[in-house]
C-alpha cells in the first residue's frame, strides 16, 4: 500500500478528492498546460475532471496507476498532478503537469523525485520512463534534474500532427547513485505521512 500523502521539499502529494475537479479544469484547461502534455484535452470538457478523478480509486486498487494531486507544502490547494503507471502501458511510467501560475518554482522536479522514490523504494520497480515533447525544454530539464537519461527520440501523433518526443529513463541502480551522492539538492527529502 502506497502512502496517501507525501512531503517532498516544496511540494506535498496527496490523493485527489472530488472537490479538486474545478481546480483541475481551471489549471489543466489552459492551452499552455494542455498543449505540453500528451493526454490532457483542449478545450477541457465540462465534467472531464470529475470523471478523471473518479477513476483514481479503482486504478489504485488494481495497481495500474497511482495518481497524486500536487500542492505546495503546508497548503492544500491543487497546483498540478502526477501519475505513476508501474506496469506495461501504452504510455511511459509517469507523467505530470503543473498549473501555469506555478511554473519555474521547482515543483515538477520535487514531485518527479518523490514519484521515483515511490517507484523504486515502495513498488520495487527496476526502471522508470517518461517522455516530453522535444520542444518542451522545461520538461526535459525536470527529467535531467532527476538524472533521467535520454533513451531515444521518436515521432508520435500529437493533437493530429507529427511531433518529436524525447523518451527518458532511469534505472534503480542509477537512482541509487543519485541518492547515494553528496551533491546538494540531488537527494529528495521525501517523508511519508501514512505508513506502508
Amino acid at each position: 500500500m502506497l502512502p496517501e500523502r507525501l512531503l517532498a521539499g516544496p511540494v506535498a502529494l496527496r490523493h485527489f478528492t472530488a472537490a479538486d475537479a474545478p481546480r483541475v479544469q481551471l489549471l489543466a484547461g489552459e492551452r499552455e498546460v494542455a498543449e505540453s502534455t500528451a493526454l490532457i484535452p483542449h478545450p477541457y470538457p465540462d465534467g472531464a475532471a470529475a470523471a478523471w478523478i473518479a477513476t483514481h480509486e479503482s486504478a489504485r486498487a488494481k495497481g495500474t496507476e497511482f495518481t497524486y494531486a500536487i500542492t505546495e507544502s503546508g497548503e492544500d490547494v491543487l497546483i498540478g498532478a502526477i501519475g505513476l503507471r508501474p506496469g506495461p502501458s501504452e504510455h511511459e511510467s509517469f507523467g505530470c503537469w503543473i498549473g501555469r501560475p506555478y511554473w519555474n518554482r521547482g515543483y515538477a522536479t520535487a514531485a518527479a523525485q518523490a514519484i521515483i522514490v515511490l517507484a523504486f523504494e515502495w513498488l520495487d520497480l527496476d526502471e522508470l520512463t517518461a517522455s516530453h515533447l522535444a520542444r518542451n525544454a522545461a520538461s526535459g530539464r525536470v527529467m535531467e534534474k532527476c538524472e533521467m537519461r535520454l533513451l531515444r527520440t521518436e515521432t508520435r501523433d500529437h493533437r493530429g500532427m507529427p511531433e518529436e518526443f524525447c523518451v527518458r529513463g532511469i534505472t534503480r541502480e542509477g537512482w541509487a547513485r543519485v541518492v547515494g551522492s553528496d551533491a546538494p539538492g540531488q537527494r529528495p527529502r521525501v517523508a511519508e505521512t501514512a505508513k506502508r
